[in-house]
C-alpha cells in the first residue's frame, strides 16, 4: 500500500470538506447535524471546524508535494477525525442513527486510516 497516497487521499478529501464547510455550513452539515445547522450561531462553529479541517488538509498537501516529513500533518488530522468520531458517538441519541452512522463510520476510517498511514510516513 502506497501510505502517501493514501495520505494525500484522506487531505484532498479534507480540503473539500473544509472548503464545504466554511462557505456552506448549513448545507453541509446539515446531514451530520440536522437542522441545528441552519442556526447562525451554529455556522460558527462549523465554519471554524471546516477552517481547521483546511488547513490540515493543505497542510498535509504541502508537506507531501514537497517531500517533507508529513507524519505530524497525519497525527493531527486523525486526531481531529478521531474527536470527531467520539463527538459524534456522545450525541448519537440526539442526532439519531441516520446521522450518526455515516458520520461515525467516515470519522472513524478516516482516522484509522491517517493513523496507519502516519506510522509508515518520515
Amino acid at each position: 500500500m502506497d501510505h502517501r497516497q493514501l495520505l494525500r487521499t484522506l487531505a484532498a478529501g479534507r480540503v473539500v470538506a473544509g472548503v464545504a464547510l466554511v462557505a456552506l455550513p448549513g448545507t453541509s452539515a446539515r446531514t451530520w447535524i440536522g437542522p441545528a445547522a441552519a442556526d447562525p450561531t451554529v455556522k460558527v462553529i462549523v465554519r471554524a471546524l471546516g477552517a481547521r479541517d483546511l488547513a490540515l488538509g493543505l497542510g498535509t498537501l504541502h508537506a507531501l508535494g514537497e517531500g517533507a516529513p508529513a507524519r505530524t500533518w497525519s497525527l493531527a488530522g486523525a486526531a481531529s477525525d478521531l474527536t470527531d468520531a467520539a463527538a459524534t458517538l456522545l450525541a448519537f441519541r440526539r442526532l439519531g442513527a441516520r446521522r450518526a452512522i455515516p458520520a461515525l463510520l467516515i470519522a472513524g476510517a478516516a482516522g484509522l486510516a491517517g493513523f496507519v498511514a502516519s506510522e509508515h510516513l518520515d
